[in-house]
């Protein structure tokens, strides 16, 4: 199909269950429709991303956040390759129907939407948050309904998502090639991935503690774990089970509904999915003088409407959205209602309903009418990762400089190039323009299309380097606690 070529940073390298391909056999797979169509799809590869929101502040009332589990999944190295290229067989029709419908501006994630100055860069988060903050702002007396999907990705139904797929296409029944591909999106399988290392010898018990439990670990260190991770033999073997000896590892998805997150064309899906409920809230809003906006599972409605207006709306959103599928729920701890007023040049919010502070919170900004924020989730995660990135680089400075005091490793540490390491903003857009994008970056370029509504995101960091610097010196005072200890173990040991 013309417009779609394999680029070099298309290639994946991680480790799955097929044999690498070199770049012409990959497109000549994909390209071919009874390959496509015969194709043996392996299943998806499963990790669960666990991690600690930020610890409550001392002296605070608010008690400690629960830890979050995320499941990855994701698909063979040949399989993703064909997932991508039929998101790109369907990207096209799918703009071409909401160019039809009028709603090319109200589904934002995962679409490459121009900027207005620049037609070669896709907006990002900042400028999406900034449109809808913009938006309030001219409305000025005004409600803003977000809701948010529950496990939106899990909660898609199968037959309707077929039924879009064949309006997309324009066909009573999918293709071959495209049914193969549909069938692997909806009744995928899945294999635990350190189940799957573990049957195959890279993952197990490496030694014991001191009272006989077993410390598990990989057995091959992680970069060495070779990229196809088994032979075909082995595979039918010790992953399917196929001769009795070992029991199978493989869990399919029996449900009508669900597509795994993360593969290279779900998100497409997840958009096309609520194609005719984007246009339903887009009528809704511009009968009422408003705008609607829905990036993937976050649903936005901004309407110069009454409180109790718009909670009459809110309350009808459940309803409205499980006609479109019947898991379709919407979160009522993360919903929320703000109110926006008028009062000559200024504008003031209330909180009439959710949690949070006062304003709106959006794709990681917070908007009181006066000033844009970071969110205190985007910190959290950073804060997280400065906790992490510390520990590790306090580790590595004292082995570097093994007879070095506690003042001397502080002025020592680079605490500028750690800074670096904050790494990348989630939410982002999948452009070259982007994807290198530091925390700072994202801070700098937050305030600039903010401008002055962005000031008070200045503050914010300013406070978060003094925390980083306080979380380092912490560390090295406790890496060199762990230091002493090792040292005083190997000395009684030496005894």
């Amino acid at each position: 199909m013309p417009g779609w070529t394999l680029k070099k940073s298309d290639l994946k390298r991680y480790p799955h269950f097929d044999q690498i391909l070199k770049p012409e056999e990959i497109v000549a797979l994909v390209t071919d429709p009874k390959r496509v169509a015969e194709n043996s799809f392996f299943p998806l590869l499963r990790y669960t991303k666990k991690w600690q929101p930020f610890r409550r502040e001392k002296g605070s009332d608010t008690p400690k956040p629960k830890s979050k589990d995320r499941p990855i999944r994701y698909a063979s190295r040949r399989d993703a390759y064909i997932f991508a290229y039929y998101r790109h067989l369907l990207s096209g029709p799918y703009e071409t129907e909401l160019s039809r419908l009028g709603i090319s501006h109200c589904p934002i994630a995962y679409r490459r939407i121009p900027t207005a100055t620049d037609g070669r860069r896709g907006k990002c988060n900042i400028q999406f948050a900034r449109e809808a903050f913009d938006r309030i702002r001219e409305l000025g007396n005004c409600c803003a309904i977000a809701v948010d999907i529950s496990s939106y990705f899990e909660s898609i139904d199968h037959e309707r998502l077929k039924a879009l797929w064949c309006r997309l296409l324009g066909v009573e029944r999918l293709p071959a090639d495209h049914f193969a591909v549909f069938k692997n999106i909806t009744k995928y399988r899945v294999v635990d991935r350190v189940k799957a290392y573990e049957r195959l010898g890279y993952y197990g018990v490496k030694s014991y503690t001191k009272g006989g439990d077993p410390i598990h670990g990989y057995l091959t260190p992680y970069d060495e774990i070779p990229t196809q991770l088994c032979s075909p033999h082995e595979f039918r073997q010790k992953i399917l089970g196929e001769n009795g000896e070992y029991d199978s590892l493989v869990e399919p998805n029996t449900k009508p509904f669900g597509i795994p997150q993360g593969a290279p064309i779900s998100d497409l899906l997840a958009n096309l999915y609520l194609i005719d409920f984007d246009v339903e809230m887009h009528e809704l809003a511009v009968s009422l003088g408003g705008s609607y906006v829905r990036y993937s599972d976050d649903i936005l409605l901004i309407l110069p409407v009454s409180v109790e207006q718009a909670q009459e709306i809110m309350a009808e959103l459940p309803t409205r959205i499980r006609q479109h599928g019947d898991q379709l729920v919407i979160k009522p701890e993360k919903s929320s209602l703000v109110r926006y007023t008028r009062n000559g040049d200024a504008q003031h919010s209330d909180l009439i309903s959710g949690k949070g502070k006062n304003g709106l919170e959006y794709l990681g900004f917070r908007y009181d009418g006066q000033s844009v924020f970071l969110r205190d989730s985007t910190m959290s995660n950073l804060y997280r990762k400065v906790a992490s990135v510390a520990r590790n680089q306090a580790e590595a400075t004292i082995r570097r400089y093994p007879n070095k005091t506690y003042d001397e490793l502080c002025d020592l540490f680079n605490f500028e190039e750690f800074t670096k390491c904050f790494g990348r903003v989630e939410r982002f857009e999948p452009s070259s323009s982007n994807k290198r994008w530091t925390f700072w970056t994202y801070v700098a370029r937050s305030v600039e299309e903010f401008q002055t509504k962005g000031k008070k995101i200045h503050g914010q960091v300013r406070r978060l380097r003094k925390r980083a610097r306080h979380r380092v010196d912490q560390e090295i005072a406790r890496a060199l606690q762990r230091q002493a200890r090792r040292d005083a173990s190997d000395a009684i040991d030496l005894k």
